[in-house]
């Protein structure tokens, strides 16, 4: 005679205990995008950056580069 599986209410299936591992995958697997997305917009604001500091003019190119540093007085 076969034996029946009957399923009374109240009752739940035992579950497997979750893994470390699984765990640690599945944040990885729904953080990934996040994190691409915010590698990318450091370097964005990295070279931004960059190229500002590049180029602030320097305070000696302002200087007259003449022979003539005489003041005259009238």
């Amino acid at each position: 005679m076969a034996k029946q599986n009957t399923k009374q209410i109240g009752q739940h299936p035992k579950q497997k205990p979750v893994s470390k591992m699984d765990t640690l995958h599945d944040t990885w697997t729904v953080m990934k995008p996040f994190i691409h997305f915010s590698v990318k917009a450091l370097k964005l604001i990295a070279h931004a950056l960059i190229f500002i500091v590049k180029h602030i003019p320097k305070p000696d190119e302002h200087k007259p580069s003449g022979k003539n540093d005489k003041v005259i007085k009238i």
